[in-house]
């Protein structure tokens, strides 16, 4: 599950609106400093002319070297999308993450890390990392994060009794988080929670109430829940269908392998009934 994802770097129309800006902003401070140098004796058109130069060059300058960063955050991106491909989560993986994002000098990176250490299964670590975090230092939004990360490790380990106690504990920043326009991640952990306890008509009502945010990792994630409250059910042809559904929006290679252990349970579960079904002829 991608809790927090890491931010994609600035559009090309987004780099040049903020270019003109600076250069629009700086082009007049510039235009006011040669006007009072002046004695305040040149005229409008002057100031105009001086305002339009400047700001046609400086937005020159500061599109070039935006276009520069740009261009290098999306190879580091791709460096790291391809690290993560063939190399997996390893430690070289989130010492590169780390840079690149300049997580671990803010508790809001901090807590970003943490995210990305239980994305890759790393739970030890992203306990470690929530406990340098200063939680009083978060933002109301973070701290709903917090606790979201700490339930979903712990539905992830399979321990009930923690994640239980977890969400007795922080409810109230569960139910604030639930009211939130962008809650689908707390829904969905929600949901696991729910399945874990067994649960499957609460977890298939919140799964159903995720997927409504357009978000394709968030959905992805919702069918393999949607795909084991099937299983669980008994509808192995409705849970084979959200694997099918799941494949097309696989986005980390975290997903992929909760995909995959899915598809071996359904199809696991396939071949029992097959088992049962020849038994029964025999006996027959």
């Amino acid at each position: 599950m991608k809790l927090m994802k890491i931010s994609k770097v600035n559009s090309l129309v987004v780099n040049l609106l903020h270019s003109a800006s600076y250069a629009m902003v700086c082009g007049y401070i510039i235009m006011v400093a040669v006007w009072l140098i002046n004695g305040m004796g040149i005229s409008l058109m002057e100031c105009f002319n001086i305002w339009v130069i400047v700001m046609v060059s400086l937005f020159c300058l500061f599109g070039t070297v935006s276009a520069w960063i740009d261009v290098m955050k999306h190879i580091e991106l791709d460096e790291l999308a391809k690290h993560r491909l063939t190399k997996g989560y390893d430690d070289e993986y989130f010492r590169k993450l780390a840079e690149f994002s300049h997580a671990t000098n803010s508790g809001s990176g901090k807590l970003f890390m943490a995210s990305m250490y239980l994305e890759g299964g790393r739970f030890a670590d992203c306990r470690a990392m929530l406990k340098e975090l200063d939680f009083a230092e978060l933002s109301s939004k973070e701290q709903e994060e917090y606790f979201n990360i700490c339930l979903y490790s712990a539905v992830l380990e399979g321990n009930t009794e923690l994640a239980n106690d977890i969400y007795r504990k922080a409810r109230h920043y569960f139910d604030r988080a639930v009211m939130g326009k962008h809650s689908g991640f707390i829904l969905h952990t929600l949901g696991m929670l729910c399945l874990l306890n067994g649960r499957t008509e609460n977890a298939y009502r919140l799964f159903q109430s995720a997927m409504r945010q357009n978000d394709e990792g968030l959905q992805c994630e919702c069918c393999i829940g949607l795909g084991k409250v099937y299983l669980q059910s008994g509808d192995r042809a409705s849970a084979k269908d959200m694997c099918f559904a799941a494949a097309e929006l696989v986005e980390t290679r975290a997903q992929a392998v909760r995909l995959k252990e899915l598809m071996i349970e359904v199809e696991e579960a396939y071949g029992k009934r097959h088992t049962a079904d020849d038994t029964f002829k025999e006996t027959t």
